[in-house]
């Protein structure tokens, strides 16, 4: 691992997340090369909250949608995309953003975590409350240890579901800075290993703790049992998949959000209900909030509306995937309303129902996201860029999460039925009934073949979990077993407007070597006997 990456969490610390609104300031490490640099469990919880800073995936949101079939280039585009890294046009070397960033981030946070885990076994406690907060500090940590170590298999390996596939570095220990920073990398199975283990360990700590309410701005309980499913369903171990998402479904007390309010309340507020949707997210506060950092500011310079400077939109594709479930009667009123659509595309958006033959497709047709800090109606959104402004927490993990690991769990046990049903729970609390005459049949799903349910639980993937870093993966995953392919409408890449031919998604079929990323540079430069993967 590069020596570099370790080192610089000694002498310096990052403030754009806080896993509590009780931990606003990270550990300043000073001294984290004598044991006596944690004092007390007070040292302790900071110390985890530097590692919560650490794992801001604002880069991953970002890069993601804009590598992948998400976004297309807005009409206040200043270069972004289209040149620098040029990841509307596939680039992937690894010098580009998204490998180091990813790479740099989880290792800095793991750094932090196995000094939790290791301070853990010696910071006195002088009372019972002393103790039971160590314990919770190191359950958190184990669960940030199986998330981070997860997130760098899933984008380094070239296949999830090899035992023998190379992943990255094991970070199972605190390295020594001074030794020698050769190291390799670790197979796959040796990641998943550690992942259930530390997930494992942090479960079984949570239930000596007895019950306790969910917290969400926290590495809780159902985050650890919600990690061993989205590890197994990467693995491709479905019967265990389903069995731990269906646990978090039965036991962690939240429901889905169930109507349009509660639902937009989840991305444009944060102030969902308690029992609401979302199972971990990193809380963030106005204090760190800035165009650098903003979540909304991935997409617009200033705010998620038309005159906030939207230098990335929505893509055409997506757009037209998630609008296609706004059906009409035979009236051609509006029959259903997706949630989804509204709390993705923003209300001051210009749509334009000739946007193929437009002339000027990049300024007739401006679809911005709204998704994060956006609003219902109007053009006052929550999200601003002026500090002290509402800043978006970065959502980990969600109950809907759990359902379509489910649903692809039944789709691998050949359960079309099944596969349908459980995203058909998702569907039934997603599009709502407009005040229209007659009952017109809600949009359910119904597979008529294998590539078919893979495909809808695909599809349903992309409209759910849209602007949240998951696509990459995705695609990777389940991407041929849907028979599907990235999804560009031609007008973001052939338009006389936007007129990109590098972006043609036919420049990067499934079986691209990018699949997997690249060991960035800085990694390869300290490291002599790290393996590169293939193509780069």
């Amino acid at each position: 691992m590069n020596k570099n990456i370790i080192k610089s969490i000694l002498f310096g610390s990052v403030l754009l997340t806080s896993c509590n609104r009780d931990l606003l300031s990270p550990y300043t490490p000073g001294a984290l090369t004598q044991e006596v640099a944690i004092k007390n469990v007070s040292d302790l919880s900071l110390l985890l909250n530097s590692a919560y800073s650490a794992v801001n995936s604002r880069t991953e949101s970002e890069e993601v949608s804009v590598f992948t079939d998400e976004c297309g280039i807005g009409y206040a585009n200043g270069g972004q995309g289209i040149s620098n890294d040029n990841e509307y046009f596939f680039l992937m070397t690894p010098q580009v953003l998204l490998p180091n960033a990813l790479w740099g981030s989880d290792y800095v946070a793991l750094a932090y975590i196995n000094r939790v885990i290791a301070f853990s076994a010696t910071v006195p406690t002088g009372s019972t409350s002393d103790e039971i907060t160590r314990k919770q500090v190191l359950a958190q940590a184990y669960a940030l240890r199986a998330y981070c170590h997860l997130q760098i298999l899933s984008y380094f390996t070239t296949d999830m579901t090899s035992d023998t596939a190379l992943a990255g570095i094991l970070a199972d220990r605190v390295f020594d800075v001074t030794a020698a920073s050769n190291r390799q990398r670790a197979t796959n199975k040796q990641f998943y290993d550690l992942i259930q283990a530390d997930c494992n360990q942090s479960i079984a700590i949570y239930n000596s703790l007895g019950a306790a309410g969910l917290d969400k701005t926290t590495a809780n309980k159902f985050f650890a049992l919600g990690l061993k499913a989205r590890a197994y369903e990467y693995k491709g171990d479905y019967p265990n998949a389903e069995n731990y998402a269906n646990q978090v479904i039965t036991q962690s007390g939240l429901i889905l959000a169930n109507s349009a309010a509660a639902y937009q309340r989840v991305f444009f507020t944060d102030d969902e209900a308690s029992n609401v949707e979302t199972i971990f997210r990193l809380k963030r506060t106005p204090l760190q909030n800035g165009q650098p950092f903003s979540l909304h500011n991935a997409w617009c310079s200033i705010t998620p509306n038309f005159t906030g400077s939207p230098f990335y939109e929505i893509s055409r594709a997506l757009f037209n995937k998630v609008a296609a479930n706004n059906t009409f009667d035979a009236m051609k009123n509006p029959a259903y309303t997706d949630v989804r659509y509204r709390t993705m595309v923003a209300p001051t958006s210009k749509i334009d129902a000739n946007y193929s033959t437009s002339s000027d497709y990049r300024n007739s047709d401006v679809l911005v996201v709204n998704k994060h800090g956006g609003t219902a109606i109007g053009s006052t959104t929550a999200a601003t860029t002026a500090s002290p402004g509402f800043n978006n927490d970065i959502k980990i993990m969600r109950l809907s999460e759990m359902y379509l690991i489910r649903a692809e769990a039944r789709a691998a046990a050949s359960d079309l039925p099944g596969a349908a049903a459980a995203v058909n729970e998702i569907r039934q609390v997603r599009i709502f009934p407009n005040l229209t005459t007659g009952t017109p049949a809600l949009p359910l799903q119904v597979y008529s073949s294998p590539t078919a349910a893979w495909k809808g639980i695909l599809d349903e993937r992309r409209i759910e979990f849209a602007f949240e870093g998951y696509r990459f993966i995705d695609l990777k995953r389940i991407g041929t077993k849907a028979g599907a392919k990235l999804d560009r409408d031609p007008a973001d890449y052939t338009s006389s407007s936007a007129n990109y031919p590098a972006a043609n998604p036919v420049n990067l079929p499934l079986t691209s070597n990018k699949f997997a990323l690249p060991i960035p540079q800085v990694e390869l430069t300290s490291n002599n006997v790290i393996t590169q993967n293939p193509g780069y």
